[in-house]
């Protein structure tokens, strides 16, 4: 299926769904261009025609992370729409130059209105971006055209330059709007805050006042007291939240992995359904190129620090200007925002006076940042738990201007705004810091506040435990859109009416060597760990809600049930292990894991040579003697994600040495053996480049080892700028 063609089908499913979705909006309705191309009658960019405008703009141009979708614009350029100006209408749309043509002549961009064949000049501007480094960005514009309402106009965009490069998309017309004078129109908006405890703020129940602001918000909302997250890092606990898929399933589980693109997000399925979308995202895991999470956004804006660093300093402030101008823009259209804030993240860092506003005060020798540096006397974990809550607070005022601004606009009453984060965070609670190395409730226990259209169950609370996949069908059901069989979560609305069901929830993690997996319940919790710890343990949250007192061995017959829970929902790695033996010799390899060996497949294998799995997939065994020319191979994948995977074994009667295993493309030798076998997140993947996706040259006999991906599969690629960006929240490197 062609673009064009989708999108006629969009704009004609808008046609069939309009009542409903403009009922409340004035008699002349705001209109998203990006989705009206049956209103585009004329489109032609850089001496190309319509096709090619309309594919170039559903990839969408991306300067310095902000991605837009909209119409290709490559000088000279011209769209002509027919449409229906309302009273009081505006243009709200983005101008932008591909960073490629920088250092190229400027391009003009004009707007026009034609009426009986005459065109009408109503704004124009001419980005430079080799005089003025500001054009080097997309450039918002807001063009009044209240002037020119009423029915039948002809709305033209064009672009001048100084030179022809035949490339439409050297210049790009970002997301156009046409709205409305008037609010109405349905509202969904997904705030998330990065690393925010739920035991951290006031509507459950922490002493400091840290959240002013949301404990106003949830007088007007539903706070739900057991809200769990599914990950305790951000990548796969943001796309459960935003696909209502547990991790297995939407495969976004390690650093390098993408979203999967047979997975939609909810962005996707409002944008089919009619709806404006659109993101102001902090954290570079979610907004990187190739991470998997933009399709379905109209705008996808990775925002920076007031630096233009990509940091984790980027500002709450800094996201709810974004958002606000992103509402601005969608006045009188169905909306959908995602907002992610980063404040509460390490390095703590509040700006003044949030850096000052609880004790103890850090100091120059015991700054408080983070527990990798900061940490060399009891004292400085309550230096950092200060910051950590000056963080949060300084987020707060920010969310609490981001709902003035809400209801100033006349957007708060009707409007879903859904509260949550996407995990905690640790101070040694159970011997660690940070996130991402356990599944403990001060990590997956998030807090979750709703505030539902007209402020419908305004000042309940709700016990019963909920999920993180739980929010799509919740803003599916509250926009009366069809909420699709095959998510995993269900509406909240069910536990607000009394008719949810108890459900267990999935949480799992393998980030940077820490693996586990666990079930939680309202009553019990069980976690199997992998890595580095290999153990179960089983608490009762009810008696013991602090996870102190493992009773695992106590309940065995429970530790069953819930660890055939886990292991239904454990997903393989997304590659395959292959080892190889090279050029002649006698071999017997030991692999040994903690998890379960899948899928073995054996190459070359001779009548006398065999392989066998045993321990019900824990271990296997290979008996080869391999000649010149006629390598013996086995191949395997393993279960969970990122459990740990033992190598060793004997060359000709004698154990093997570490200078006859070769790892990689640069056939990298072990220090020793047993060789834990590298996975996605192995620092030899990611600090020292040995290239795990390609074998080693011919030429290296031995055993040989690397990864393969499947066909059709792809890893994030991981540039310089964004290993150093990782490398900053933690997510590379030490600690």
């Amino acid at each position: 299926m062609t673009i064009p063609r989708q999108l006629t089908t969009i704009a004609a499913a808008l046609v069939l769904a309009g009542c409903g979705l403009q009922s409340c909006v004035s008699p002349v309705p705001a209109v998203d261009l990006l989705l009206r191309a049956d209103r585009l009658v004329e489109a032609s960019a850089a001496g190309q025609g319509r096709e090619a405008v309309l594919q170039a703009g559903s990839r969408g141009l991306n300067i310095d992370d902000d991605l837009q979708r909209g119409f290709a614009a490559g000088p000279p350029g011209r769209l002509r729409f027919v449409v229906d100006i309302p009273r009081g209408g505006r243009l709200h749309v983005a101008c932008g130059i591909d960073p490629r043509y920088y250092q190229r002549p400027g391009v003009e961009f004009f707007v026009k209105v034609r009426r009986q064949g005459r065109e009408d000049l109503v704004w124009s501007q001419l980005l430079d971006p080799i005089a003025h480094p500001e054009h080097r960005e997309f450039v918002q514009a807001e063009v009044d055209l209240s002037r020119w309402a009423g029915p039948g106009r002809e709305l033209v965009l064009e672009t001048r330059g100084y030179e022809e490069t035949g490339d439409p998309l050297r210049a790009f017309w970002g997301a156009p709007t046409l709205t409305a004078g008037r609010a109405g129109a349905p509202l969904a908006i997904v705030y998330l805050v990065d690393t925010l405890r739920a035991d951290h703020t006031g509507p459950y129940g922490y002493t400091r006042r840290t959240t002013p602001e949301l404990d106003a918000f949830a007088r007007d909302a539903v706070v739900f007291e057991n809200a769990i997250a599914h990950a305790s890092w951000t990548k796969p606990s943001v796309a459960s939240i935003l696909t209502s898929q547990l991790p297995a399933r939407h495969r976004a589980v390690q650093l390098r992995d993408r979203l999967d693109p047979g997975v939609p997000t909810v962005a996707r399925l409002l944008f089919a359904r009619g709806f404006s979308t659109g993101a102001a995202i902090a954290n570079s895991v979610i907004y990187d190129a190739g991470s998997g999470f933009d399709p379905g956004f109209e705008v996808f804006a990775g925002l920076h620090d007031r630096g233009d660093r990509r940091s984790k300093e980027t500002g709450a402030d800094v996201v709810v200007d974004s958002a606000l101008q992103f509402l601005r823009g969608r006045r009188g259209l169905p909306t959908f925002l995602y907002a992610h804030t980063m404040d509460p993240h390490v390095p703590y860092t509040p700006p003044p006076p949030f850096d000052q506003m609880f004790e103890p005060h850090p100091t120059a020798e015991h700054p408080g940042r983070d527990p990798r540096t900061d940490y060399k006397e009891p004292l400085d974990r309550e230096r950092m738990i200060a910051q950590y809550d000056g963080d949060i607070a300084f987020g707060d005022r920010e969310f609490g201007r981001f709902l003035r601004e809400l209801k100033k606009a006349g957007l708060y009453d009707g409007a879903l705004i859904v509260f949550l984060a996407d995990h905690g965070e640790e101070f040694r609670d159970h011997g660690r810091w940070l996130h991402g190395r356990s599944l403990f409730d001060e990590l997956i226990r998030v807090p979750l506040v709703v505030k539902f259209p007209a402020n419908r169950w305004a000042g309940r609370r709700i016990a019963q435990q909920v999920q993180g996949v739980d929010v799509v069908p919740t803003v599916l059901e509250a926009l009366a859109q069809p909420v699709p069989g095959e998510l995993a979560g269900e509406p909240l609305q069910r536990a607000l009416s009394g008719s949810a069901k108890p459900r267990a929830a999935i949480a799992e993690i393998s980030h940077r060597g820490f693996v586990a997996h666990g079930v939680r319940t309202d009553a019990d919790k069980y976690v199997r760990r992998f890595s580095p710890e290999d153990d179960s343990l089983y608490f009762d949250l009810k008696a013991d809600p602090r996870e102190v007192d493992n009773r695992a061995d106590a309940n065995s017959q429970r530790v069953r049930t819930m660890e055939a829970q886990a292991q239904a929902a454990m997903s393989p790695n997304v590659f395959r292990y292959v080892v190889q033996v090279a050029g002649s010799g006698r071999y017997e390899l030991h692999l040994q894991t903690r998890g379960w060996l899948e899928a073995v497949e054996t190459t070359g294998f001779g009548p006398e040579e065999r392989s066998f799995v045993g321990g019900n997939g824990r271990w296997l065994q290979a008996q080869v003697r391999p000649r010149p020319g006629a390598p013996r191979e086995i191949a395997f994948t393993l279960r969970p994600v990122g459990a740990p995977v033992e190598l060793g074994g004997n060359r000709d009667g004698r154990p093997l040495r570490p200078g006859e295993l070769s790892v990689g493309e640069k056939a990298y030798h072990p220090d020793a053996l047993p060789f834990v076998l590298p996975d996605l997140e192995s620092e030899l993947e990611n600090e020292q480049g040995v290239a795990l996706f390609r074998p080693p040259h011919l030429e290296v006999t031995g055993v040989r080892l690397w990864l393969a991906l499947p066909p059709g599969r792809a890893l994030q690629e991981l540039d310089p700028v964004a290993r150093e960006r990782l490398r900053a929240l933690g997510y590379l490197g030490p600690g």
